[in-house]
Formats: structure tokens, sequence, C-alpha cells
């Protein structure tokens, strides 16, 4: 429906406060969501409805839009963005990004054939949003697969942010169960204290239920769910998903650990165990499992060269783990079988039915190219959604050939040529976002040379350039923002190369000067801005902490050497004396000019908000 035909109809639609509510898309313990038209944005969303036992006192209300505001701030692409939320006829609302797609649970329930990849693919995607968030010091409490949508081209989202923790507060004085108990931890059924460890269980949980197609823990009353999850180990997992790796068994199984202490301290660190577990199973029958003599790249030069430079009380030992990993690595060489030769993935047998006529050859032919380019484009063994829509189509269309079925199987192999040029797309933005990513990260992990952690970036550099020749972009992009987080946490913040096209170029440096802010170093910032004020930046870095910065533009005026752009900034930080995570969205006027380093800061001047 256009925002026209919408406004013209607005009459026949029921309202809360300016939006227009289009029907009910889902209902659950905390009220009912709709599917609502803002007129003023003219935009959907989904409005959830709440209901009364939510804010049902002052201090509860109070605290619900508190929490909610909070929520709010989170601006990630794996978690749905909050827009709005207030109150009308007494009635709390929330308004959210409409995501287009399905829930897990829906996936799960329907027990769909799943690679084991995607589903750790969608693991890894929902705790990268899942840390975010627990950085700014947001706990879900109610991770479950009917709270993580995945939308229509394969992205994860997690719904839900601080809304269940204000209903848990307000029942019963606090002291009431709500959640879902088979994926609640034990503090939470105890009324312990809840951490970002709470919502490690809970992903345990929704991970084993994944993987196996059966909760982990579950009972024909509450009372007996709830027993379990303080009293009883749940299944092996193997013992109902026998063909995954004992490894990622134990990963869940820590995850899903009854004490807190000995769960994985963070989402972060329970990624990187999925991460491993992920990047073992892509390259099982390619080169990272195969003889190391011919096939092994090596740590780049200027990342060995660091040891020049490092402090002898940890260059020996590291030295010495090198020597042991070279050892390992010529005994491989030389005990290890020859590797057998790399083939391209191929899901379906590819041998063409017999007896087609010319024109269905032709279209198979066209299909099987088609298909051969999204292979080495390595729309597969990413996971593409258009390519998995390509592959069901090829195999329809083949299977369609073989008995003849002369229609099906011309709209079936015309429909596979158009999904494989798509996912040969997908793939190729997938391959740009994983190589910027690491071009982003060379100069930090470069400037590292000499500090403590220039081996740990250097390490994730080296991960992240094997896994984008082994061509697993979303592991290649994790492991290079994990390099280059290293460096950032360190202090180092250099300026990036920047492309020939003016306005590509202004968008690095932008990108630059959020990098350098996070860095909380002036110098980084003069850098880039040489004109800076150092006393007034040097004054906000010393009294924030975790300080995170975020630079848009819609619109970048080129004249020349010069250039001018409206920039929106966003600014998330703890105050240095304590307390909760706070933001700030100024607006900026910035103008440019081209140096022999490459385009600069040249003046940056606050605006008024628009009222």
């Amino acid at each position: 429906m256009s925002a026209d035909t919408a406004d013209d109809s607005a009459q026949q639609y029921k309202r809360l406060g300016k939006f227009e509510l289009h029907g009910v898309i889902g209902e659950g313990a905390m009220g009912v969501v709709w599917k609502a038209y803002d007129p003023v944005l003219r935009r959907f969303v989904a409005l959830k409805r709440l209901g009364p036992q939510v804010g049902k006192t002052k201090e509860a209300h109070d605290r619900f839009l508190r929490e909610a505001r909070a929520a709010g701030a989170l601006q990630h692409p794996n978690i749905v963005t909050i827009y709005d939320l207030g109150e009308h006829d007494h009635q709390l609302f929330i308004a959210m990004e409409l995501v287009e797609g399905r829930d897990l649970s829906e996936l799960i329930t329907s027990q769909e054939p799943l690679a084991l990849e995607r589903k750790l693919d969608i693991a890894i995607e929902m705790l990268e949003g899942l840390e975010y968030a627990h950085e700014r010091g947001v706990i879900h409490r109610d991770i479950k697969p009917s709270n993580i949508r995945l939308t229509a081209d394969g992205r994860v989202k997690i719904m839900d942010f601080g809304i269940a923790r204000q209903q848990s507060a307000d029942e019963s004085g606090g002291a009431a169960l709500v959640g879902t108990p088979s994926y609640m931890a034990p503090e939470q059924i105890t009324n312990g204290p809840i951490t970002r460890v709470t919502d490690v269980f809970a992903v345990g949980c929704l991970l084993y239920e994944l993987l196996s197609y059966q909760k982990p823990f579950a009972g024909e009353s509450l009372h007996g769910v709830l027993y379990q999850v303080l009293t009883t180990d749940p299944k092996p997992l193997r013992t109902m998903a026998p063909s995954i790796p004992a490894s990622l068994e134990r990963v869940v199984a820590r995850a899903m650990n009854k004490v807190p202490e000995d769960r994985y301290d963070s989402a972060r660190q329970l990624q990187q165990a999925l991460i491993g577990i992920r990047a073992a199973l892509s390259g099982a029958g390619d080169s990272t499992t195969q003889r190391l003599g011919e096939h092994w790249s090596r740590i780049p030069l200027w990342a060995l060269r660091m040891l020049q430079h490092a402090p002898l009380k940890w260059r020996l030992p590291v030295l010495g783990l090198l020597a042991v990993t070279v050892a390992a690595v010529a005994y491989l060489s030389l005990t290890s079988p020859p590797p057998a030769p790399i083939v391209p993935v191929a899901s379906v047998d590819t041998a063409a039915p017999h007896g087609l006529n010319p024109a269905i050859q032709a279209l198979r032919d066209s299909a099987a190219a088609a298909r051969s380019r999204a292979l080495r484009a390595g729309a597969l063994r990413n996971n593409v959604p258009s390519m998995l829509v390509a592959e069901t189509m090829w195999e329809n269309a083949e299977q369609a050939a073989r008995r003849g079925a002369v229609t099906r199987a011309s709209t079936g192999y015309q429909g596979a040529t158009e999904q494989y040029h798509k996912a040969v797309t997908e793939a190729d933005a997938m391959h740009a976002e994983a190589a910027n990513a690491i071009e982003r990260a060379t100069p930090v992990v470069r400037a590292l040379a000499g500090h403590k952690d220039a081996l740990r970036a250097a390490g994730a550099f080296a991960r992240a350039d094997s896994l984008l020749r082994a061509q697993n972009f979303t592991l290649a992009r994790i492991a290079a923002e994990d390099a280059e987080q290293i460096g950032v946490s360190a202090g180092i913040a250099p300026p990036s190369p920047q492309p020939r096209d003016p306005q590509a170029a202004i968008r690095v440096l932008l990108q630059d000067l959020a990098r350098a802010i996070a860095s909380e170093r002036v110098a980084n910032l003069r850098a880039l801005y040489p004109s800076v004020s150092s006393t007034a930046w040097s004054g906000f870095f010393r009294s924030v902490d975790q300080l995170k910065a975020r630079f848009t533009t819609n619109h970048i005026a080129v004249h020349g050497p010069t250039a001018a752009a409206t920039v929106d900034a966003l600014y998330t930080y703890v105050p240095r004396g304590g307390g909760a995570y706070q933001e700030s969205r100024p607006r900026f006027a910035m103008t440019f000019r081209q140096t022999a380093s490459g385009w600069r800061i040249s003046s940056l001047r606050e605006l008024p908000h628009p009222k």
C-alpha cells in the first residue's frame, strides 16, 4: 500500500494516537502487536499495545519509560529499532521497526531442514546484537526463538529489548516469574542477580533447541519445567543430533551451565567459540583441513615484524610458541596425504537429463552457467538467501525435465537463472563488506607494532584474511572488526586509505572520525581535523567511558578541493563516575578540504535541532 493510499483510507482504521491500526500480527503475554501506519513519517511500523500489568503504578510507569528509552537507544543491524513510545488513553505502546520475515520459532516448530553452518550463522549474528546491547548496559532477559526474527534477506533481528525486564519488576513487587521458563536461567527463577550471562544461558537453550528441534527443559507443568532448570541437566545434545561436532556440544553445555560464573563471560566470548567451530565446518573438504604445506596462508610479513619492537618479557614466549607451531606445520606437511583437488561446492546432481529439446537445453545451459558463477562467488558457502531459493528451483526444474514436464522445467530454469544472478550480487556485496572491514583494520593493526596487544590483533587480522580467501565473508568481517577494535581500545586510530571519489573519501573520513573519538585520543582527532580544540575534547574524554560514535550524512556537496555537508552524529557513553548509558545526537555543519594526505575536516559547527 502506498502512503497516499493509506492517507485516503485512514478513516476505516482504528487509531492509537497518530497511528492507524491495520491488523493484528501477533499476540503474547506482553500485549498485542499490530501492523500500524504512521501518517506523519509515512511508514508502516509494528505497534505493540502493552497490557495493563505493565506500568500499573506511577513508579512502574516511569521505570518502563526510562528502560524503554534505554532500549530505544540501541541502533544495531541485529536489533529491531524502536521508533516511538508513549501512552494513549492510559495505555502504553511501543512503535518498532516492521520487519518482514518470520520468527525463529516458526522454523523450529516446522523442523525445517537447515544446514548446520546456517544455524551457527544465526547464533553468531544474534550474539553480535546481544553483545552490542550488553556493552550499553541493556540486558534482554527474554531471549527465545519467538523473539528472534529472520528477515527476508537472511538477516537476524532481536526483538523486545527492555520490555521483559519491566514486566518482571511490575508484578508482585518484583518477585513474580515472568518470562519463558524453558529459557530462564536459574538466577531468574531464584531472584538472583541478573547479568549479561543470564542472556548467555538463554542463548545456550535456544541454540540447543535450534540444533536438535527439542527444548532442553520440558515438563507437563510450569513447576516441572522450573524444577528441571534448577536441578536437571538436559540430555546430551549429540544423542538427538549425532552429526554435530563434539566441540559444539561442549560449547552449548557451557553456555547452559547452572552456575553463572562457569558460563561464558560474555556474548562475545560465546560468539568467538561458535566462530571457531563455524570456520572449521566451512573449511571441511577444502584448504583449511588439507595438507598445510601447499595451502597454508602465512601470517603477513608486517605482522611478524611487530616482534622486533616487542618487549622482551613477552617476545620470547611468543617466539617459543611460533617455533612449536612451525614444527607442527612441518610435521603435518610431511605426514599428511596429498590434498584432494578443490572443486566448487554443489548441492545437487548437475548431470543433464537425457533427451532435452534444444529450447529447454538452452535454458538449462544458461541456468547452469549462472549457477557456476554464483558458486564461484561464494553464494552457497555463505548461505545467501537467493542462492538457497535458486538451488530449490534448479532441483525442481531438473526433476521436471527428467519427467518430461516441459513447461515446469522451462519456468524453473528461468527462475533459477534470475535467482542465481541475485545471489551473485548478494555474495559480492558480502565480499565487499568483508574486504572493506579488512582494509579499515589494516592501518590500525600496523600502527600497533610494539604494543602488548600487537600479536592478538595480528592474529585476528590474519584470521580475517584467511577467512576472506576461503570465502567466509561474514566471519571474515567479524574477525576484521575484532582486530580493529583491539587497536581502538588501545588508543590506536590512524587514518584509513581513501578512495579517489570525493564523496566516498569523505564518508571514509567520517568513519575514521568515529573511530578516533572511540579511541579517546585527541592526537587521533587532530590527524583528521587539524584545527580541533584539544581542550574541549580532552575534557569530554575525561568525563566519559565506553564512548562510541557514529556519523551519517545524506548529501555531500563537493566543489573542487573543498566540500560541505550536514552531518548527524550519535554519541553513546557511560559517565566516568558511573551510571546508565547516555546518548547525544548533535547535528553539525562540516566543511572539508583535500590535502596531500587525503580529505580532512576544516571546520565543524553544531547546528540547532529542528523543532
